[in-house]
């Protein structure tokens, strides 16, 4: 069986790599990363030089953004992901995104990433995710030539999605002719006035 690179690793011990467009993002995963005790942390701006470095050099997990520019996250794990990928294959990778709706939480799982994060998150968050990763030990299964995590459909048919928002019905207005409804309302002001006397 074929498992991530990452797998019973420490944290300490971890090479993590963040791919996202925008600077503010990649300091803040940066700080969050550090103060959580990863191993080294490396960053980059654009996907596809991120795409060309760490195939050069696998790092042991890739959080990459959902959302970037000439690529997103999806295909660049899908990339990471193809057969002939090598190493980087069986790196375990995180996508994440603010908006974390089910079809694109499809299209990352389908891609062959691990899970999704949704932003803003806290350190304390990211290490509970990176704990579960590193303890993940599914392994990876290959569907029309690249990996994806074991089980992936089973999972997201178990993804039940909210029913839609429907109000309750108004309740009618009493109609004037509604005697049950007048006959009780009579009752009443009959006995307030007895009780008022």
């Amino acid at each position: 069986m074929l498992h991530h690179r990452a797998l019973g690793r420490d944290l300490d011990q971890l090479l993590v790599s963040v791919i996202d467009n925008r600077l503010p993002m990649l300091a803040m995963m940066r700080a969050m990363l550090a103060a959580i005790g990863a191993g080294r942390i490396e960053t980059h701006e654009n996907p596809e030089e991120a795409l060309l470095a760490i195939r050069r050099s696998a790092p042991d997990v890739v959080i990459a953004a959902a959302s970037m520019q000439p690529f997103g996250g999806a295909a660049l794990v899908r990339s990471m992901r193809q057969k002939d990928a090598g190493p980087l294959c069986v790196v375990p990778a995180m996508i994440m995104s603010a908006h974390a709706k089910a079809g694109l939480v499809a299209e990352a799982l389908r891609a062959g990433a691990h899970q999704v994060l949704v932003l803003p998150t806290s350190a304390s968050t990211l290490y509970r995710r990176l704990d579960w990763l590193v303890n993940d030990d599914r392994p990876f299964e290959l569907i029309d030539g690249h990996y994806v995590v074991a089980g992936l459909e089973e999972r997201l048919a178990l993804s039940v999605p909210r029913p839609a928002y429907q109000p309750m019905p108004a309740k009618a207005p009493l109609a004037v002719g509604d005697t049950e409804t007048l006959a009780g309302a009579e009752a009443y002001a009959v006995r307030l006035r007895t009780a008022q006397n």
